[in-house]
C-alpha cells in the first residue's frame, strides 16, 4: 500500500505498528459481502469479484479446520429505510436500498454459506455495534479474529477497530477486502496496520489457519478426568518423543499394553481397563499425537506402523514389561500386529479388535478423513456429550463425555497420516505372520471388518482364535460393553492360563484350542 516516507516515520516514532499475537482459537468474520456491495449493478456496489474469491478461499480453509465462520449483513426494516430515525441513512441515503428481504442484502452467491455458519445482521458500520457478536465470539472461545469483506474504509475498518476494543487480537486479510475506490482502501489498511490489526496477505492467513488446526488442546475439565481414573501416569521416551501411559496395576499382574484407535486417547479406554484388573495389569498408551503423548518429531512422517511399533517396543522396554499381552483396537490392532511380527518383542500373546482391513487394492476405510476432521473441528471449537451422541448414540454417557473433552488432544497430522495409512499399508502383510496365541475380535455389524473380511482373516491365519460380538459396530466395547468385554475376558483368560505354553516370539503356532472360524 502506498505510504509516504514522512507518514511512515511519524507513525514509527509514535510507537505504532507492533505485531499482533496470533492465538490458537481463531474465528473468521466476513463483513458485508452481500450483493449490494459486491455487484456493480447496485447503487452501493462495486465489482469485488477478486475479493469475494479470496474470501471464499478463507471460508473453505476455515471450515476445513473447524474454525467458526461468521457472516455479517446490513439490512433495514421498511420503517428504518423510509423514515428519518437512522442517522447514518441521513448521511448516506444510498444505503436505504439495503432493505430486509431484498436482493441487495442477500449474501453473494459465490460464497458457500452452510447451516453451521453464523449470521449477524447489523444497522451500523461495525459488526459489533448493537449486535451480539462479541458474546458470540466469546461463546465460541475465540481469541483471534480474522476480518475480511467490504468496504475496507467503512465496515471492515469499523469492525476491526471494535474487535480490538472487545479484546480480540485481529488480522485483516488484504486481498479479501474491497472498496469502491483505491484511495480509501489503501488509507484504511495503512491505519489498521498502524493502530489496530495486522494486515496480512491471503497466503499468510491461510497458513495461519492451517497451523492453528494442529494445535492440540486440553481443557481443565479434561485433565480433571484423570483424577477419577484409578491408574498411575507413567512416562517413556521413544526417540525424542515422550509417551504417556496409564498403569492400572496390580504391579504383579500379567502386563497387558492397550493400544487405542485413531482418535482415542488412553483415558477413553478407562472403562475397558477397569474391568480387567482381576485378570491382567492393563497399561493404556496415549499413542503418539494423542492425549498427553508428544507429536511425532517430524509431522511429515512418524505416524506409520513402523514408528508406532517402535513406540510399543520403547514402552515395553522402558517400563520393564516381561512377556506382555498386546491388546489393540482399530488402529491399535494394526500396531499390535506390526509389533508382534517384528521379532523384537517377547509376547505372551495378542488380541486384535476390529482392525481396519483396508489397504492397497482393497476398498477404502469406511469412515472418511473429512468425517474425522469434522469431529475434530467440533471438539476444537468446543463440543459436548449431546453433540457426540448424534454421531455415537449407542455409547454410554460417560464415554460420550470423555470423547467430547479429549478429542481435541488428538493431532490433525496424526489423524490424517494414520487414515492415509489405512489405505496404503496392508493389514494382511502382517496378519498371516502374527504368531500364536492371537485372538481376533470383531463387531458383527462392523463396516470395518465385514463378514467377508473376517472370513479372509480366518483363512490367512488359521491358528488364530476368532470371536464375533453380535450387533456391535466398529466401536465394539462402546457399542456393546457387556458383550464386548465378555468376549475379551474369555480371550485374555486363555492367554493368562496358557502362560507356560509357547509365546509369540517363538514363532510357533498354537494348537486347535486357539483356532476356529468366525462365529
Amino acid at each position: 500500500m502506498p505510504v509516504d516516507e514522512q507518514s511512515d516515520s511519524v507513525y514509527e516514532r509514535a510507537g505504532f505498528g507492533a505485531a499482533v499475537r496470533r492465538g490458537s482459537r481463531p474465528a473468521l468474520v466476513v463483513v458485508d459481502l452481500t450483493r449490494g456491495f459486491t455487484e456493480p449493478d447496485f447503487p452501493t456496489g462495486a465489482d469485488l469479484t477478486a475479493e469475494v474469491t479470496a474470501a471464499a478461499s478463507l471460508v473453505a480453509e476455515a471450515r476445513r479446520h473447524g474454525v467458526p465462520v461468521i457472516y455479517t449483513a446490513i439490512a433495514y426494516t421498511p420503517a428504518e429505510a423510509d423514515g428519518d430515525s437512522v442517522a447514518w441513512l441521513r448521511k448516506a441515503p444510498g444505503m436505504r436500498a439495503l432493505r430486509e428481504g431484498s436482493d441487495a442484502v442477500a449474501l453473494d452467491p459465490r460464497l458457500d454459506r452452510r447451516d453451521g455458519d453464523h449470521l449477524v445482521v447489523k444497522k451500523g458500520a461495525s459488526a459489533f455495534h448493537g449486535t451480539a457478536l462479541a458474546a458470540l465470539l466469546s461463546g465460541l472461545d475465540a481469541d483471534t479474529v480474522l476480518v475480511c469483506g467490504a468496504t475496507t474504509s467503512g465496515c471492515v475498518r469499523a469492525t476491526a477497530v471494535d474487535a480490538v476494543q472487545s479484546g480480540f487480537d485481529t488480522l485483516v486479510v488484504r486481498e479479501a477486502c474491497g472498496d469502491r475506490a483505491q484511495g480509501p482502501h489503501d488509507a484504511a489498511l495503512f491505519d489498521l496496520q498502524a493502530k489496530y490489526a495486522d494486515v496480512v496477505a491471503l497466503d499468510d492467513a491461510l497458513a495461519y489457519l492451517e497451523e492453528t488446526a494442529d494445535r492440540r488442546t486440553l481443557t481443565q475439565p479434561a485433565l480433571a478426568d484423570l483424577g477419577d481414573v484409578p491408574a498411575t501416569s507413567r512416562w517413556v521416551t521413544s526417540g525424542s518423543a515422550r509417551l504417556h501411559v496409564l498403569d492400572y496395576g496390580p504391579a504383579d499382574g500379567v502386563p497387558m499394553l492397550v493400544l487405542p484407535g485413531i482418535t482415542s486417547p488412553a483415558v477413553t479406554m478407562d472403562f475397558v481397563a477397569r474391568d480387567l484388573t482381576d485378570l491382567v495389569r492393563p497399561l493404556v498408551l496415549d499413542v503418539r499425537g494423542r492425549g498427553l503423548s508428544d507429536d511425532a518429531p517430524d509431522p511429515s512422517h512418524g505416524y506409520d506402523l513402523a514408528s508406532y511399533a517402535a513406540d510399543v517396543e520403547a514402552v515395553v522396554a522402558g517400563l520393564g514389561l516381561r512377556d506382555p499381552i498386546l491388546l489393540g483396537h482399530s488402529m491399535g490392532a494394526r500396531i499390535a500386529a506390526r509389533a508382534a511380527v517384528s521379532g523384537r518383542l517377547s509376547l505372551r500373546g495378542t488380541v486384535l479388535v476390529d482392525p481396519p482391513l483396508s489397504g492397497p487394492g482393497r476398498g477404502p476405510y469406511p469412515t472418511t478423513l473429512d468425517a474425522f476432521l469434522g469431529q475434530l473441528g467440533q471438539a476444537r471449537r468446543g463440543t459436548d456429550a449431546d453433540e457426540v451422541a448424534r454421531s455415537w448414540p449407542r455409547w454410554p454417557r460417560r464415554e460420550q463425555e470423555l470423547r467430547a473433552r479429549w478429542l481435541s488432544s488428538c493431532s490433525r497430522a496424526a489423524i490424517t497420516a494414520t487414515h492415509a495409512g489405512f489405505e496404503s499399508e496392508d493389514f494382511f502383510d502382517d496378519w498371516p505372520k502374527v504368531p500364536a496365541p492371537t485372538f481376533f475380535l470383531y463387531g458383527g455389524a462392523s463396516p470395518v471388518v465385514t463378514a467377508a473380511g473376517a472370513a479372509e482373516a480366518a483363512e490367512r491365519n488359521p491358528s488364530a482364535g476368532f470371536a464375533e460380538v453380535p450387533d456391535a459396530g466398529h466401536m465394539v466395547f462402546w457399542d456393546r460393553p457387556d458383550e464386548g468385554l465378555a468376549a475379551l475376558r474369555e480371550a485374555l483368560g486363555n492367554l493368562v492360563s496358557s502362560s507356560g505354553g509357547p509365546r509369540a516370539e517363538d514363532g510357533q503356532r498354537g494348537d486347535d484350542d486357539h483356532g476356529g472360524e468366525p462365529e
